[in-house]
């Protein structure tokens, strides 16, 4: 165990290295009595005796160097010592420390925090075990019962297939009626997942057929806030829909399928004699694909199954499963959409730890060439190049690492603003956290920052040539070397300033441009409200009165101008479409059906939205049940089915809703965007919901009011709650909110560009600033003889301001040059605006010398009123 006692010994020389001097003390004190006692025995005075024990001791100092290299700590001690000398630099210059420790600071604590993002999105395992073997199949939620059915009997490279989709039930307890998210799936689900409850069972063979007792597994957050986490929860019921359903299981903590978002599971119904079975295309398909299966017989087995469906069931073209069939990995269908969101902020923040870095850089090389007299004379007393290059690079680490304790308090700060701030639906924001891997990065980080603002100054330190920065004085007022090394890193910080910049400008045209969509509705002013009824608990004609009544009287209400119910949002929901027939149109037929959305409405909608009318009429109270059975169409259904022909009096079928039966066209409206702001329009056809066969569980409430519309829900929750506490309140919010979700991403984007380009604007000022007047310091004489022989004051600003703008138009040309080359990374993310936009492209250029000029002409200007009279009394 010598190596332990050595350990400990050195630990002891550095935690007591005061005890250790004294036992050093003590011990040469030692030596030299006994030297001295001998002498004395020799026949020495004692006087003479001392002085010759010490002649032959030797030099105390050396033997106490000697010692303490022994004890295998002078090299820690060194650096501790340095360290205490760089905190002393730093309150003898606060100014650079601050913008050094600031820069840096910024670099390091974004880096952290969105890397904590990347990690949890895209790096962290799923709750899943084997998540790379889990796969969602294609045309996600619109797959029938029947087709589950017969792929789960012809697929040979899975283990396990399941079938699940979403759903919301009303949630009865005592305190009132929620909405609980939850997803349906067939007994096979868990088995796919793989994921065993932490208390209870999963569902069993038999539990998603008819007959089955209603069932259902909580999630870990729900069982902690609705149960209070009794442990004895199973075979409790809770009222779902206005069902009693037995609580069989609870998932551990952390698990979630398919977002955070929904809280419980429950199985789906598959009955083969119901008309959902073969109709009600809602489904999604997962499966786990079998241990050692290559993917040419996961694609052949896949192909197989494509074909085996199309010759099994007829598909008009929108709808044909039989082609383009693949398989999504599960952390794609679960985080594709943010993944190039991320990956983008995560190249911008990079930049900026890039410009945060050449600023520390250059701002220490400025300090390291101004010592050179002070290192100078630490080598005349015996310090080489090496022991001064540690000297720096010590001072370096200590910046990084103060900046780095800086940075990770500012990353708990931006990470909940990413979170935020980022496309993050379906509640994945709660899935992350800021973990310790971040704050390893984040030393790590702090780490190789240090060393690489170290780089310049310590290359020339380890060659032993101070004159490579001190050098001789140049024209420029700054050594060639050290001058071209600072213009150097000025010029990159305005590179990388110039690409943020530009991606910013590119957002911001963007976002311009989406706001300038004609979206066919009105948003201002106009409230939406979800409603959701229980299933079982309400029947469709209490369904059909409860709404009734709600309409009539929100409408009651002071200010409301207009109300009206909608099956589903547009922009929100999308959804619910199917194939039409087309009466006078026997060519659309087979293959060549037409595809359309559909919208149950009550009269009043078009008119609270914000639709307009194009032509015939809109819904009125004539359109009731046993009427004639009444549509109205948009202007692209209207186009598409009739070109140049009278739509009025048309007939057109459809299977949704109303049977087989013939709808005669009443009315033809404005285009509104249905999926998103930027989809094209599809065409829409909309039902009287007072003729809809079936009427739904929920619906969702628009109303319209001229001013402060969002004051309107705490009225309207109340109202629900008098006219039928069983009715749940989900979603409330302004239209204008809804239509600022559907542009979430760009608006986030542009605002994180716009910051991040804001911060480069300040970094490369800081830089072109800080070499400028570095320059105009040292060249404060030379600047004083000038004007002393004739020069004006405009004529050394303008020597100034030229060469402090020559990085600056040199960053300028390459990061133009960069922009070009990585424009393709920004496409997907703009809407009808060229990545190559030479608006922004010059206005990024523009930006970046305008600043350039600003951060040149206060030290040029501070030059120009250099007093000749007081640089040559100094002289």
């Amino acid at each position: 165990m010598r190596w332990l006692d050595n350990w400990w010994f050195r630990v002891r020389a550095l935690v007591t290295s005061r005890n250790m001097e004294r036992e050093l003390d003590d011990e040469i004190a030692f030596h030299l009595a006994m030297e001295t006692e001998k002498l004395m025995d020799q026949g020495m005075s004692p006087e003479d005796a001392r002085v010759e024990a010490r002649r032959r001791f030797g030099s105390e100092v050396r033997e106490r160097e000697r010692a303490r290299e022994a004890w295998g700590v002078g090299l820690v001690q060194d650096l501790g010592a340095d360290a205490v000398h760089t905190f002393r630099q730093f309150r003898r210059h606060p100014a650079f420390a601050a913008v050094s420790i600031l820069t840096l600071a910024l670099g390091i604590g974004a880096t952290v925090a969105l890397f904590s993002v990347v990690h949890g999105l895209m790096l962290r395992p799923l709750p899943f075990p084997a998540d790379k073997q889990l796969v969602v199949f294609w045309s996600e939620f619109n797959w029938r019962g029947v087709e589950f059915d017969f792929a789960k009997e012809r697929v040979t490279a899975y283990e396990h297939i399941a079938a699940f989709s979403t759903d919301a039930v009303p949630l009865q307890a005592d305190a009132g009626t929620s909405l609980l998210m939850n997803t349906v799936g067939s007994a096979e689900l868990f088995d796919v997942l793989g994921v065993r409850p932490l208390l209870g069972r999963t569902f069993q063979p038999g539990e998603d057929r008819p007959g089955a007792e209603p069932v259902v597994i909580l999630s870990h957050s729900l069982w902690q806030q609705e149960m209070g986490s009794d442990p004895s929860v199973l075979g409790q019921r809770l009222l779902l829909g206005g069902v009693p359903t037995t609580i069989i299981g609870v998932m551990p903590p952390g698990f979630y399928f398919p977002s955070p978002n929904y809280r419980a599971w429950r199985p789906l119904v598959l009955d083969p004699a119901s008309n959902d079975y073969r109709g009600n295309a809602s489904l999604s398909l997962i499966a786990r694909v079998r241990a050692g299966v290559t993917d040419g017989a996961l694609q052949g087995d896949l192909q197989a199954l494509a074909s085996a469906l199309g010759e099994e069931f007829d598909y008009p073209a929108a709808w044909d499963k039989s082609k383009d069939a693949n398989l999504i990995p599960m952390r794609a269908y679960l985080f594709g959409n943010v993944r190039p969101a991320v990956l983008l902020l995560l190249g911008a923040v990079g930049l900026l730890l890039l410009m945060a870095t050449a600023n520390a850089a250059a701002l220490i090389l400025a300090r390291t060439t101004d010592r050179t007299g002070e290192m100078a004379v630490r080598t005349a007393l015996g310090a080489d190049g090496s022991r001064i290059a540690r000297q720096v690079l010590t001072e370096s680490l200590v910046l990084a690492a103060v900046a780095g304790v800086g940075g990770a308090l500012l990353a708990r700060v931006l990470f909940q603003t990413l979170v935020a701030m980022l496309p993050l639906q379906d509640g994945f924001g709660e899935a992350i956290s800021l973990t310790w891997i971040a704050f390893a990065v984040g030393i790590a980080l702090a780490t190789i920052v240090g060393i690489a603002v170290a780089v310049v100054p310590m290359r020339h330190l380890l060659r032993g040539n101070l004159e490579d920065l001190r050098g001789e004085r140049t024209e420029g007022g700054l050594t060639r070397r050290t001058g071209r090394a600072q213009a150097a890193l000025v010029a990159a910080e305005v590179l990388l300033a110039v690409t943020l910049v530009t991606g910013a400008g590119l957002l911001i045209r963007s976002v311009a441009q989406l706001r300038a969509l004609d979206l066919g509705i009105e948003p201002s002013g106009v409230v939406t409200v979800d409603l959701m009824a229980a299933d079982e608990a309400m029947d469709d004609v209490a369904k059909r009165q409860f709404f009734q009544e709600a309409v009539r009287r929100v409408t009651a209400l002071p200010g409301v101008h207009s109300a009206g119910l909608v099956v589903r949002l547009p922009i929100r929901d999308g959804g619910w479409q199917g194939p039409v027939t087309v009466e006078s149109r026997p060519d659309l037929t087979g293959a060549a059906r037409p595809n359309s959305f559909w919208r149950m409405v009550t009269p009043g909608y078009f008119t609270a939205i914000g639709i307009e009318l194009r032509q015939g009429r809109g819904f009125d109270e004539r359109d009731r049940e046993g009427t004639l059975l009444v549509t109205v169409v948009s202007e692209t259904f209207a186009r598409r089915m009739w070109p140049g022909e009278d739509p009025i009096g048309k007939r057109i079928a459809t299977g949704i809703s109303l049977g087989h039966e013939w709808l005669t066209v009443v009315g033809v409206v404005e285009d509104a965007r249905l999926v998103s702001v930027t989809d094209d329009h599809p065409p829409v056809m909309y039902v009287p919901m007072a003729q809809a066969a079936f009427f739904g569980d929920g619906q969702v409430l628009v109303v319209r009011r001229e001013q402060a519309a969002t004051d309107l829900i705490p009225q309207i929750r109340a109202l629900v709650r008098d006219i039928d506490p069983r009715v749940a309140v989900s979603r409330a919010s302004s239209m204008e909110e809804v239509v600022a979700g559907a542009m979430a991403e760009p608006l986030r984007l542009r605002f994180f560009l716009m910051l991040f380009a804001a911060l480069g604007l300040i970094l490369g000022t800081v830089g072109v600033y800080g070499v400028v007047s570095y320059a105009v310091t040292r060249r404060r004489s030379e600047f004083g003889i000038r004007m002393a022989l004739g020069a004006t004051s405009s004529n050394v600003l303008t020597v100034v301001v030229r060469r402090g703008l020559v990085p600056v138009a040199v960053g300028v040309a390459g990061g133009n040059a960069a922009s070009l080359a990585m424009s393709r990374l920004l496409a997907g993310f703009l809407y009808d605006v060229a990545p190559t936009d030479p608006t922004s492209l010059v206005g990024a250029a523009a930006t970046l010398l305008l600043t350039g000029i600003g951060a040149a002409v206060i030290p040029a200007w501070r030059a120009g009123r250099v007093s000749p009279v007081e640089v040559l009394r100094v002289e």
